[in-house]
């Protein structure tokens, strides 16, 4: 009974060790298959929110020709005060929805006129980008207002002028000093550059606007700030 008794302990010992093996493998696939269901559930979700995204996307009628507009936008980096040429002008399309109020929709409109502010090429132009009546008015506040453009004799002083400021119109005639206009309205500022002088713009009413255009052909001018 001796050895079978001990091939039954062997067995016993060998089951033993087969078991602790199996539950040892139990333990290491244990986590495997709960990150594996962890991954299929993450899986899962991204596939429904995709498809919630794709069902959200707007199903409308694409844009038509008849949706944009053409306008008129700065070819190039252009400067304060540039005489505008086609060269400077590139026509473009854009919705309707974007395009600024009072834009301008043909060439023919801004050629010849003076830009009264900085513009980046793929600025769209406006009204209020040129020189004229309607920035004149915009800026000084009145309808009654024209414009008129001056060169000043002390060019420093057109660093502290800006749009919207006052200042006012001095001369010198026969060494007696004459103030031609006051709170006149600065309506735009254009720098110095390599081949003209300063210029500045002002709103004044149309009297004193002939008064300081008569003036400026024979007299020097100077701008005082207010």
């Amino acid at each position: 009974m001796e050895p079978e008794d001990g091939l039954w302990n062997g067995r016993t010992n060998a089951g033993t060790r087969l078991d602790t093996r199996l539950r040892d493998r139990l333990r290491f696939r244990g986590p495997l298959v709960g990150r594996g269901s962890v991954l299929v559930r993450r899986v899962t979700a991204g596939v429904l929110l995709v498809a919630a995204a794709v069902a959200a996307l707007p199903t409308g009628p694409r844009a038509t020709p008849s949706d944009s507009r053409a306008v008129v936008t700065a070819a190039h980096d252009l400067r304060p005060g540039t005489e505008l040429t086609a060269r400077d002008l590139a026509l473009r399309r854009m919705p309707r929805r974007l395009v600024p109020s009072g834009a301008v929709t043909a060439s023919g409109r801004a050629e010849g006129r003076l830009l009264a502010h900085a513009a980046r090429e793929g600025t769209v132009l406006t009204d209020l980008s040129l020189l004229g009546t309607e920035l004149t008015r915009f800026t000084a506040g009145d309808e009654d207002r024209a414009a008129v453009a001056v060169r000043p004799a002390e060019t420093a002083v057109t660093e502290l002028l800006h749009p919207g400021g006052h200042v006012d119109v001095v001369t010198n005639r026969r060494g007696r000093t004459e103030v031609l206009a006051e709170r006149a309205t600065v309506v735009s500022v254009s720098p110095e550059n390599e081949e003209s002088d300063p210029l500045v713009v002002l709103g004044l009413d149309r009297t004193r606007a002939a008064r300081v255009a008569s003036a400026r052909l024979r007299d020097a001018l100077t701008l005082t700030l207010r």
